[in-house]
């Protein structure tokens, strides 16, 4: 490793392990195997002496790969993807603001800019009724993965494929698949009850 690398990797590094200090992470500074009379010597370090890190040419970190760790950073970056696709093409079918913020927990300023990125328009008043053909061909379809959770319903990729195998605009999945679940509480909570 260059010199220069090597100063930026320890100089990270060093960085990183104040932080740790300053946020009191034992767990992390124990992972990096630094020991209390180093990490009060971390904490010690001033502004200026861990800005001028990358000046002093010297390694004092054995690094490793793990690559048993790697396949799990993998793992959780194809799901954060995943995740993201899916939060972009239900902003794209028009999901409504709620229905982001129960399965995303996406706020309000980030569903309005993403609506605005993508060029998202539609979404002005309430969601259309279905016809009862139309409600209870849905409900046949979805009511087997329907949870008792108003909140959350469907999974986003249920909701998606619902839209596309149906039809049906998201606002009115969101609207149905809530009334529903409510409605399955509801019965659940009755049947629970004392007599």
């Amino acid at each position: 490793m260059s010199q220069n690398r090597q100063a930026e990797l320890t100089a990270a590094l060093l960085r990183y392990a104040a932080l740790c200090v300053a946020d009191g992470d034992e767990d992390a500074l124990r992972e990096l195997r630094i020991d209390p009379a180093q990490i009060r010597e971390i904490g010690a370090l001033t502004l200026a002496e861990l800005a001028n890190l990358e000046t002093v040419c010297m390694h004092c970190f054995e690094v490793r790969f793990d690559p048993q760790r790697f396949q799990v950073l993998l793992g959780r970056l194809a799901l954060a993807r995943r995740n993201q696709e899916l939060r972009l093409a239900l902003i794209e079918a028009d999901a409504p603001r709620l229905m982001m913020q129960a399965l995303f927990g996406m706020q309000e300023r980030d569903y309005s800019r993403t609506r605005r990125l993508l060029g998202v328009t539609t979404g002005a008043g309430r969601p259309r009724s279905l016809d009862e053909a139309t409600e209870h061909g849905l409900w046949r379809a979805l009511s087997d993965s329907l949870s008792d959770n108003p909140r959350r319903p469907l999974e986003p990729d249920q909701y998606l494929r619902a839209h596309r195998q149906h039809g049906i605009s998201m606002r009115t999945l969101w609207s149905y698949t809530q009334r529903w679940a409510r409605e399955r509480q509801a019965a659940a909570e009755v049947g629970k009850a004392p007599r």
